[in-house]
């Protein structure tokens, strides 16, 4: 028996025998895993799925939702893409745990009240700052390293939209996929969306922010953030692209007059389209109009390159366990 728990299968046309990449319809199951395979059969109870070697079948039962979906494709650092049908914006790719779209540009306003429920507040003991959602499906989200540095017991609040309003709510079952330390980078996963202290069961319907190209930057552009300086909590602040390519400690920022203040960490910063261009994560102390933001190709790169950097549990400062070296045979100094 196979299982899918776990699994993507990302189907390609040397799997199929064509020259092309073949048309696959993604299988979103109960369980939080995706195939992508083309079906080639339907019944009642069960669905047939070709991929390559051997034909699959999936009882109807452990599925959530089949999407139609473009042939699959590489994108530049070799991940998979698709552009999905039927998504939340026009033209929305997704790559790998995170999505890229179309988007048109518009007011502060009506960007920040479109993201509002994608951004999110991560609070571990004794200190908080901000993250955003990638992966409304599987429940990925962005924040800052130094953000979960040292800490396991992590909750995201997230700010859901009802009768017109947001309301707070809790989600305790966080856990940490990857970190950077060097690049100030963490992947968190949401693990349970049913809400703390809810007695209904009903799980939160996630929302995900979509990644933009940091080749579109420019000095002078106008960008917002969202997150929680100081723990006022959905504070959005406006300004300017002051620089693209500000470099600090080695490292390359984006600077920008948007009001930066602890509590801002890990949140996101966007464009006028809002789409996400960049992470905030410092600024100048004393300073005035001198916030400082990751570059959204870092994260890309990161988010691409997440095995590298896979947290373990057992050796929480890198995702490498090490094996004890052999003990000496006999006691005292050698000779």
């Amino acid at each position: 028996m196979i299982r899918f728990e776990n699994i993507r299968l990302w189907i390609t046309a040397a799997l199929l025998g064509a020259g092309a990449p073949a048309a696959a319809e993604e299988i979103v199951l109960k369980s939080g895993a995706t195939v992508s395979a083309k079906i080639v059969k339907r019944t009642d109870d069960t669905v047939f799925v070709d991929i390559g070697p051997t034909i699959v079948s999936i009882p109807l039962k452990d599925v959530r939702e089949i999407v139609e979906s473009a042939p699959a494709a590489k994108d530049g650092a070799g991940e998979s893409e698709g552009v999905a049908s039927g998504g939340d914006a026009p033209g929305e790719r997704r790559h790998g745990i995170y999505y890229t779209a179309d988007l048109e540009p518009g007011s502060v306003k009506e960007k920040a009240d479109a993201v509002a429920e994608a951004v999110v507040k991560v609070v571990c003991p004794g200190k908080s700052g901000s993250g955003f959602i990638i992966d409304e499906r599987e429940g990925f989200l962005m924040t800052n390293f130094h953000v979960i540095e040292g800490d396991r017991d992590i909750s995201v609040v997230i700010y859901e939209k009802h009768d017109g309003e947001l309301r707070r709510v809790t989600l305790d079952k966080v856990r940490i996929v990857a970190f950077n330390p060097f690049f100030d980078l963490a992947l968190l996963k949401i693990e349970d969306r049913v809400p703390t202290g809810s007695e209904s069961k009903e799980p939160v319907t996630l929302k995900k922010c979509y990644l933009g190209d940091i080749a579109g930057v420019k000095p002078g552009d106008g960008v917002f953030a969202i997150g929680n300086p100081l723990g006022l909590e959905r504070t959005v602040s406006e300004g300017i692209v002051s620089n693209d390519s500000t470099a600090i400690s080695g490292l390359i920022y984006i600077q920008t007059t948007a009001a930066i203040n602890p509590g801002n960490s890990g949140g996101p910063l966007f464009n006028d389209r809002g789409e996400v261009i960049g992470i905030t994560s410092l600024k100048v102390i004393g300073g005035e109009g001198l916030g400082f933001a990751i570059p959204v190709n870092l994260v890309k790169d990161f988010l691409k390159n997440r095995a590298a950097f896979a947290f373990d549990k057992d050796n929480a400062n890198s995702g490498i366990r090490y094996f004890q070296p052999p003990r000496k045979r006999t006691p005292g100094s050698p000779e």
